[in-house]
């Protein structure tokens, strides 16, 4: 659980930074919540799907 709100705060975060930044070269507007619930949405979904396509490697023993 603790896993999963890591990475809603930090989508969060970096969702404002590079919203604000990409708002900021383009000329566009920039929304605070779109950018920052989108991002979090996004990072959600990449880290959970890689989680699952990824797994840990097996230990080994040894002798």
């Amino acid at each position: 659980m603790a896993k999963q709100l890591t990475i809603l705060v930090w989508g969060f975060i970096y969702g404002e930074v590079i919203g604000y930044i990409s708002a900021a070269l383009s000329g566009g507007t920039f929304s605070p919540l779109y950018s920052g619930v989108f991002s979090m949405i996004v990072g959600f979904v990449l880290v959970n799907a890689l989680d699952h396509f990824i797994k840990a490697p097996a230990k080994k023993d040894h002798e």
